[in-house]
């Protein structure tokens, strides 16, 4: 596959996986544990086949098969990277919403 169409391809799996990570952010919000769990395990599945993608382009350079820089390959790895940053916070948000849920409901706050 070439640069390009690994390109749109990262850009498309890191994108939806963001999605799910947000809209599993927003089921946490409203305690639906289960769905949460799901989106994440599907934005997980995401990033996963992105990352495999990136590392097929990895491998094609180390075999001596340029590839050229583009600013749609810069973007593609941007958004990669992007979404795994906001998966990392995104999961820590999702615990801390868990730990404040009873607290909410108690109306203690």
């Amino acid at each position: 596959m070439d640069a390009e169409k690994i390109s749109f391809l990262l850009i498309s799996l890191a994108g939806d996986s963001f999605s799910k990570l947000v809209e599993a952010l927003q089921e946490a919000k409203v305690g639906n544990k289960e769905r949460v769990a799901e989106l994440l395990a599907e934005s997980d599945a995401l990033m996963n086949e992105a990352h495999r993608a990136q590392t097929d382009l990895m491998v094609q350079e180390s075999r001596g098969e340029s590839c050229e820089i583009s600013v749609l390959l810069v973007h593609a790895q941007d958004t990669l990277m992007n979404t795994i940053l906001a998966s990392t916070l995104i999961q820590e948000m999702i615990e801390i919403y868990g730990l404040f849920r009873p607290i909410l409901e108690k109306g203690e706050i």
